[in-house]
């Protein structure tokens, strides 16, 4: 596995969704690579600080917010 497949795949590794072969050439490179192991300790942190910051993700949007802005989120979200 290379460090840009490496990088496709830390959401669902993460997540625990990255199926056991991927999972297990994932960890290799992690046990050879020098800066991914940092890479997904700082992405990690990143998806925390994320969650930490809406802490109640279901909640409904507030009505001042652009439709076209929930719109591109919730496409990216998918992408």
């Amino acid at each position: 596995m290379t460090c840009r497949e490496f990088s496709e795949f830390i959401l669902d590794y993460l997540t625990g969704e990255l199926p056991a072969e991927k999972t297990q050439l994932f960890e290799q490179h992690l046990e050879r690579c020098p800066q991914c192991p940092e890479y997904l300790r700082q992405y990690k942190a990143t998806v925390d600080a994320g969650r930490a910051a809406f802490p109640d993700g279901d909640r409904d949007v507030p009505g001042d917010v652009p439709e076209d802005l929930i719109r591109a989120i919730l496409a990216a979200r998918k992408a």
